[in-house]
């Protein structure tokens, strides 16, 4: 009976508590149970997410607090305050391409966010979001071609701030405020609200006065009449110092010398060049693209996204055409910002080492002109390869000399590529499968050190029949420019055209490849090599084991795998002589400084492979000469591949031969003038200036480039403790600098 009573006042409270919890469960956990399917349709970029999102927003079954969430993760984040030369989808150029636009705000346009955005502005709290959000409501009004509007919703947003807790966000409110204005051609009501800015800083603030110098230089040089400025201004100036009674004056004068110092070094700028850059952008049939953004790049910045700050930019006009007047001389490469709708179907055929070079003196023509994507006929949409050989073809390419093909495989974190085949002269091209595998892609890995967090895809490549891979074809011409190429934007019915996705399925997996695809590497190593051991003609094992040995050896940084590697490896180029292996030893031998192995191993990858060398290897051979004591036999092979290499990563070691063999510095100035530098990034190394300075501290003293000439020897004979010992304690500064330039090409 006491069991039974227990039992019915259990059954009773339970009853109780479901009773309770109906109220609770219809009125709280509902609408965020609908919340969260919300989040996750609009995370996937569904259409039922976006009015989802709205109705959330709208409604009244969420919190403030969740509602000013919604518009924060999917109208103001990642979004733009500033519009640059204009607003698009993506950003192409020679190094990368850039999409503007990521998932979350972009599913809504800037007039969908605007009501949603004004009431962010007037209620939620202030903070960063908050900040973000008044900006970006100025953006919108202004992509609506309303500049009042963006101007009054940034002078309404200030009306909230107040105190010093918010004077920055204050002043930056004030700031985009005039920025528009000015942008807007409104010159004097620019002018005015940065004196009012002005009249409110402190003592404290005077970061500010930077950026609103920089800001009245621009709305100086765009109203024209720059000289007459400048001495307007150093008119201010002679008279404020003068006074500087008060703060406000103090401010004020420190503003105008900032001023004065932009102001001359524009003055500057447009007096040292008479070039003008310009051009249109067109597709090859002839059609003009209006309003296409058109970038002229430093190449101190071509590393970086493009940005709002980029100085000199522009918007095509209804004939494509774009313009830059007084352009100061230096290398600078392209970049074009399009919307999809301009791109798909299309691509922009230019390479990574396309610069353009302004004197100064000449103007530049630079016609852009798209093309068309080459059309892949095979393998095409997830065909499966199970025979002994596979054929890719494509459409031919008119004016084509020859084709590179190339190979992707999907890995965890995106893709990964590698050539396949180069100057490839037919529209197709046939190998055996036994030729895919051994392909090498680059290692994916999540942790460096740790050889266990590598992606087992990035090992096995072809090698794994549930992988699904991925082509594409580049067509060049006679002058080995690329004309055109597969891989590219196809977005709508008449541009998608076959899907280049591949299986290859001759295959089956061992035992030791399924541990390798586990990611259990030692397992699999040791697999591997009994497998080898068993069959000594097993050229799949010896692969495997060699390939293993230096993935370990590359993530861990110990090189002392990459030497157990070397005999499997040596094996396999004995038993299996493929182009790659042989290369792969040569630079294994390069890095040991095994010379008599290098030759010897160069040669035979020359007699092996079926494509000309790259300027990259070719300039390797020239250096390792060098390291050889080879001076004079480098300078044929540095020519050689300087003029196919248009960054020109090995100009400091052409000269450094140069310099050796004629002990002058005259033809070596020569060729840094013909060959400058040019490199995505920092270090940048300005070759010419090294060797003037050479020249001048030589001042005709053949000793001088007798010294010289030892220190190269020390540098690439490996000699480093003896080079730092005189790096340490020289008192030539010009040499110190070249040597050590020197030491950095790699």
């Amino acid at each position: 009976m006491l069991k039974i009573r227990l039992k019915v006042k259990h059954l009773v409270l339970s009853i109780a508590a479901a009773g309770a919890f109906v109220p609770l469960l219809t009125g709280v956990i509902v609408p965020q149970s609908e919340l969260y399917l919300t989040r996750k349709q609009a995370a996937a970029e569904d259409f039922r997410g976006r009015e989802a999102i709205r109705e959330a927003i709208d409604g009244s079954w969420i919190t403030d607090k969740q509602k000013w969430r919604l518009i924060r993760d999917y109208m103001i984040d990642y979004t733009p305050d500033k519009p640059r030369a204009s607003d698009f989808d993506l950003y192409a150029g020679p190094g990368f391409t850039q999409m503007h636009h990521n998932g979350k705000e972009n599913l809504f346009g800037s007039a969908e966010k605007i009501p949603y955005l004004e009431s962010y502005v007037a209620r939620a709290p202030v903070d960063g979001y908050w900040l973000g959000a008044a900006k970006h409501l100025a953006y919108c009004y202004m992509l609506g071609g309303e500049t009042e509007r963006a101007i009054a919703a940034l002078e309404q947003a200030a009306k909230r701030l107040s105190g010093e807790r918010y004077a920055n966000m204050h002043h930056e409110l004030a700031m985009r405020a005039a920025e528009i204005a000015g942008d807007a051609g409104r010159l004097e009501k620019a002018e005015t609200m940065l004196a009012e800015l002005t009249s409110r800083l402190g003592g404290g603030e005077t970061q500010w006065n930077d950026k609103i110098a920089e800001l009245r230089a621009r709305l100086i040089v765009r109203g024209g009449d720059l000289q007459q400025s400048l001495k307007r201004v150093q008119a201010e100036l002679d008279e404020m110092q003068k006074r500087q009674s008060s703060q406000g004056d103090r401010i004020r004068l420190e503003q105008s010398i900032r001023l004065r110092e932009r102001l001359v070094l524009e003055a500057d700028r447009q007096a040292a060049s008479a070039s003008s850059v310009s051009g249109a952008v067109k597709r090859s049939d002839g059609t003009p693209l209006s309003r296409t953004g058109v970038y002229l790049r430093e190449a101190r910045i071509v590393n970086q996204s493009v940005s709002e700050n980029d100085p000199y930019q522009a918007v095509t006009d209804e004939n494509g055409r774009f313009a830059f007047d007084s352009v100061v001389p230096g290398s600078y490469q392209l970049y074009l910002g399009l919307d999809f709708d301009q791109i798909s179907g299309w691509t922009w055929p230019v390479g990574l080492d396309d610069w353009i070079d302004v004197d100064g003196r000449n103007d530049v023509e630079l016609p852009v002109s798209l093309q068309p994507l080459i059309e892949q006929q095979s393998p095409v949409n997830q065909t499966t390869v199970t025979g002994p050989t596979i054929d890719f073809q494509w459409r031919k390419v008119e004016g084509a000399a020859y084709y590179n093909v190339n190979v992707g495989i999907e890995i965890r974190q995106g893709t990964g590529s590698t050539s396949l085949r180069t100057h490839v002269t037919e529209n197709r091209l046939r190998i055996p499968v036994e030729q895919l595998y051994d392909q090498q892609f680059g290692l994916s890995y999540e942790k460096a050190g740790e050889w266990s967090t590598i992606d087992p895809a990035t090992i096995l490549g072809f090698a794994d029949p549930g992988t699904r891979f991925f082509w594409s074809v580049e067509a060049y011409d006679g002058n080995d420019k690329l004309i055109t190429r597969s891989n590219g934007y196809r977005l709508d019915d008449d541009s998608i055209g076959n899907l280049p996705f591949f299986f290859v399925r001759q295959r089956t997996m061992t035992d030791a490849d399924k541990l390798t695809a586990e990611g259990r590497f030692e397992e699999a190593l040791a697999a591997y090599r009994k497998a080898f051991a068993d069959d000594p003609g097993d050229i799949h094992a010896l692969r495997m084991t060699s390939r293993l040995l230096f993935a370990k050896a590359a993530v861990t940084g110990d090189r002392s795998f990459a030497d157990e590697a070397h005999p499997y490896l040596a094996k396999l180029a004995e038993l299996y002589p493929r182009p790659g292996y042989a290369s792969q030893l040569m630079h294994y031998y390069y890095e040991k400084r095994d010379w008599s192995a290098f030759n010897g191993m160069y040669a035979l990858y020359t007699r092996l492979s079926e494509q000309p060398l790259s300027s990259y290897e070719t300039s390797i051979y020239a250096t390792a000469l060098m390291k050889q004591g080879k001076y004079a036999e480098a300078l044929i092979p540095f020519e050689k591949a300087l003029k196919a290499d248009g960054s020109h990563r090995f100009i400091g070691n052409y000269i450094s031969a140069l310099l050796y063999v004629e002990r002058s510095a005259e033809s070596a100035l020569q060729m840094a003038e013909a060959y400058p530098e040019r490199s995505f990034g920092p270090p940048t190394r300005d070759w010419r200036q090294l060797v003037a300075s050479l020249r001048a501290e030589a001042d005709g003293a053949a000793s001088y480039f007798e010294e010289l000439n030892g220190k190269l020897d020390l540098h690439f004979r490996g000699q480093t403790d003896d080079l730092r010992s005189w790096l340490a304690s020289t008192d030539k500064a010009a040499m110190k600098a070249f040597i050590q330039a020197v030491m950095g090409v790699h």
